[in-house]
């Protein structure tokens, strides 16, 4: 074992670390009780014991599944499983905290893994007690898993945390000390990125289930989720989904293929929600997983599966369990919901009638549908999924079929096992559905599905056919995605025509300006009022911009402000596109970490220049904060054409200010008495002089010429402690060299200036 030091992070680095943990939660969750770990909460100590696991071979995997990728009845593999024996005995490092409760932490790491995750085959967590898997930074963060997650078994799995190395931080009570159980037997080295944290896996042509094709199935999207299980030492995914019984008492029933074989169902893990909240998006909206099931029936026949999840379906998931119809009846159409690769949730359609056709392997004859999609495409992680017919109702599960592409999609046939062939085929209760999904001999041919969850409000979204339009607009249409029966819709698109409307969906909505526009979404039921609200959610496109270049003043230009001087001071830079929506912005900053103040120009595009008054740039150094009697900042300008924007580089700029009078710049005691230089120097025809008064006394601040004779005499008066500043004009007096002196009680200090006419 090694040592784990975190020192190496910088104090700014956990600050930013602590402050996104708490101000934003993950959008996954597996069961558990919330809240963060005891690392986050109060300092612990950096160091803590890591482990290294053997190089895992991945080049040989990959070549393992090239042999086998034409093979239709293979699960999809994604990882390499590790044998490992780390406890909380010989393995970790504890540490015990002032009030006598301990944390145990262990580092796992798996060189060059996409993800990991953890199989406990003895775990057991007492009153109080729980654990928490998280990556290095806490980015990703999973538990608190408690005993609402013990089993009989002893049995748990985690879902996957991205990268190659993970902690495993468990806390235990003075009043449960010596009772936790933790022991990992297996580590799954991901060596493929089946959550899309780098890269995406499926097929371009598939289509995310929450575009436009996937509204008429809003409700039984919510039945199917991504699962993930070990099979002789890899780590599987497929598909599945959850089934109605004719009881409709929502007993966690979950359909899947017979192919997606688990060694182990105690360590499966379903991910439901797994799927983007928009149809362009790639990252999800909030996940909820189950661990655990139970096999209840299978048959190689019909390639089906029945598993009992171990845990009722949370209300997080807002789950749906699917109808069915066993009668045997040739669908018109079909639709698959699926997760190929592992990605976020897609749909498939088929317009035209399945064929009945032999499964392959030496599978039922004619026990299986056969389809080819219209829309989408199903492959590898999509064993499994439902087929659902034109009623919403399943009619069969994926098998697979020949290699999934886009190019020529007609010529990819995919098959399903028969649901009316599983239904008794088999002849008894370990390999046919009929007894567990029909428990009550009611004969029904048909089933409705039914929502998890009942009289709650409803859940808004939607999507729509378009989201980012050409130059000049064009029209959109709308679908509604809302969850929980809603029976009124209220939506909003400001910027648009109409700017409102009450259908369920809504077409035609006229976008024609360049720009970004939010549109919201309220519905309401008989429980309650729901609002989702997408900001930006509709673009359209501006012309062309082409990049410009600052002009003038150059960088490190110095500019001689007054609060008193009406004249003018340009800023230029190279011009951009020509049209009536380009507008150019001007910028300016102190320099550092400042606020950023703004103009813009509203001239067509046809102004690359701004002129702005040196009295304003005395007011806005003012604001800035000066230093002394200067602020240095830097100056850009920017081009947008309404929703784009091209900044040019910035440029260094000094904006000094000559003081009228005498000017008090800092009301700090300064040490001693001081004279400073003039500036500028040479001169013509105005001047600056800078002085410091370490006490309340007589000050006097005058200008002599070479021959001795008094010129000016710019300060005659008494002077509380400070830095102060006067201005001389040279504008009465000839061109030469000048002498300025300040005499105070026991003090006189005189320098010289030049005036150059």
């Amino acid at each position: 074992m090694k040592k784990f030091n975190y020192k190496t992070k910088s104090l700014i680095f956990m600050i930013i670390v602590l402050v996104s943990f708490f101000g934003f939660s993950d959008s996954y969750s597996q069961i558990n009780a919330g809240g963060v770990p005891m690392s986050s909460l109060m300092q612990l100590s950096p160091d803590f014991n890591s482990v290294t696991l053997p190089a895992v071979d991945t080049k040989r995997a990959i070549e393992e599944d090239a042999v086998v990728s034409n093979t239709a009845d293979m699960p999809f593999r994604y990882g390499l499983t590790v044998d490992v024996n780390f406890n909380l005995s010989n393995s970790g490092t504890w540490e015990t905290l002032s009030d006598g409760s301990r944390i145990w932490r262990l580092g796992i790491k798996s060189d060059d893994a996409q993800s990991l995750n953890l199989i406990f085959n003895n775990f057991y967590m007492p009153k109080g007690a729980y654990v928490f898997v998280y990556d290095l930074n806490k980015i990703k963060v999973i538990g608190a898993f408690t005993e609402i997650n013990n089993s009989v078994d002893g049995q748990f799995a985690t879902a996957l945390i991205p990268g190659s190395y993970c902690i495993v931080e468990y806390y235990e009570p003075v009043y449960s000390a010596g009772q936790g159980r933790l022991s990992i037997s297996k580590v799954v080295h991901a060596y493929k990125d089946i959550s899309g944290f780098n890269t995406f896996l499926e097929l371009p042509c598939n289509i995310n289930i929450n575009c436009p094709v996937g509204a008429p199935w809003v409700t039984q999207k919510r039945s199917v989720a991504r699962m993930t299980f070990i099979q002789g030492g890899s780590g599987f995914l497929c598909t599945g989904s959850l089934i109605n019984n004719t009881l409709n008492n929502r007993t966690p029933y979950f359909l899947t293929a017979e192919h997606c074989a688990s060694d182990n169902w105690a360590t499966l893990v379903v991910d439901f929600n797994y799927e983007s909240p928009t149809c362009n998006g790639v990252q999800t909206g909030p996940t909820t997983s189950l661990n655990g099931a139970t096999l209840k029936a299978s048959n190689f026949d019909t390639d089906f599966r029945l598993l009992l999840l171990n845990n009722s379906v949370p209300a997080a998931v807002n789950g749906y369990f699917n109808g069915w119809d066993n009668s045997g009846s040739q669908p018109q159409n079909e639709t698959a919901i699926h997760h190929p690769g592992g990605a976020i949730k897609k749909i498939s359609v088929d317009n035209n009638p399945a064929q009945s056709v032999t499964g392959f392997g030496g599978r039922l004859a004619n026990g299986f549908w056969q389809v080819v999609w219209d829309q989408g495409m199903t492959e590898g992680g999509s064993s499994g999924c439902p087929l659902y017919d034109q009623n919403h109702r399943v009619v069969g599960q994926n098998l697979g079929g020949t290699p999934g592409q886009c190019e020529n999609p007609q010529s990819v046939q995919k098959v399903f096992g028969k649901f009316s062939e599983s239904w008794t085929h088999g002849g008894n209760t370990d390999n046919q559905l009929k007894n567990w999904l029909d428990p009550n001999n009611s004969s029904v041919a048909t089933l409705d599905g039914i929502d998890d969850l009942t009289g709650v409000a409803p859940v808004s979204g939607f999507t729509s056919n378009a989201q980012d339009l050409p130059i000049g607009g064009g029209n959109v249409d709308f679908y509604d995605l809302t969850t929980n029966d809603p029976t009124s819709w209220s939506w909003s698109f400001p910027g648009a025509n109409p700017s409102t409307s009450t259908q369920r969906n809504p077409t035609g909505i006229s976008y024609t300006a360049t720009g970004a526009y939010t549109v919201s979404l309220t519905t309401s039921n008989a429980f309650g009022t729901n609002m989702k609200t997408i900001v930006s959610y509709i673009k359209v496109a501006g012309v062309p911009l082409t990049p410009i270049v600052l002009q003038s003043p150059p960088a490190a230009t110095t500019v001689m402000v007054s609060a008193s001087d009406p004249t003018l001071y340009q800023f230029s830079w190279s011009s951009s596109t020509v049209a009536s929506s380009v507008k150019y912005i001007f910028k300016i900053k102190k320099i550092g970490l400042n606020p950023e103040y703004s103009l813009t120009s509203d001239d067509n595009g046809l102004d690359s220049a701004i002129s702005l008054r040196k009295s304003y740039l005395d007011s806005l150094a003012v604001t800035m904060g000066l230093t002394g009697d200067s602020v240095r900042c830097t100056w850009r300008a920017a081009v947008t054409n309404g929703l784009d924007t091209l900044t040019a580089s910035s440029f260094s700029l000094t904006l000094r200010r000559i003081t009228v009078g005498i000017n008090q710049i800092s009301s700090i005691v300064p040490d001693k008495f001081n004279l400073y230089n003039n500036y500028p120097n040479p001169f013509n025809p105005k001047t600056i002089i800078k002085f410091d008064i370490a006490k309340s006394q007589a000050v006097k601040l005058k200008i002599y010429n070479m021959l001795g004779e008094e010129v000016a005499t710019l300060v005659n008066q008494n002077l509380t402690p400070g830095s102060y500043s006067v201005d001389f004009d040279g504008s009465s007096v000839s061109s030469g060299m000048y002498f300025y002196r300040i005499e105070v009680q026991d003090f006189s200090q005189t320098k010289r200036m030049v005036l150059i006419k």
